[in-house]
């Protein structure tokens, strides 16, 4: 994905809002999710681009609400482990196949 982070950003508010793509990104307000909209990049866009990445997957075969409770509730795929608490706590590079798989799994059904 070559979009700006900012388009990145306003696509996962949009789809998932801004409270879970402040987890996601490891904030603790929203108020940081609206400066990334306007003015200041995230400090961990990889993981923000890769949400997206699995928001899309999800939402093109569910529709939002499942999307945002895809991401909020503990996934079986995942060893009962929250998708958006591991893209927060946990390194991409050791969460991205996992999840992945979880998302297409999600989506094949």
């Amino acid at each position: 994905m070559e979009l700006p982070i900012a388009e990145v950003v306003q696509e996962l508010v949009d789809l998932l809002g801004a409270k879970t793509v402040a987890v996601i990104g490891d904030v603790k307000e929203t108020r940081a999710v609206q400066k990334w909209l306007a003015e200041r990049a995230p400090q961990r866009p990889h993981v923000l681009r890769f949400a997206l990445q699995l928001a899309t997957m999800i939402a093109s075969k569910a529709d939002r609400e499942m999307a945002v409770a895809w991401f909020h509730g503990s996934n079986p795929h995942l060893d009962d482990q929250v998708p958006m608490l591991m893209l927060r706590n946990d390194r991409l590079e050791t969460v991205q196949g996992p999840l992945l798989s979880a998302a297409r799994s999600f989506a094949a059904r």
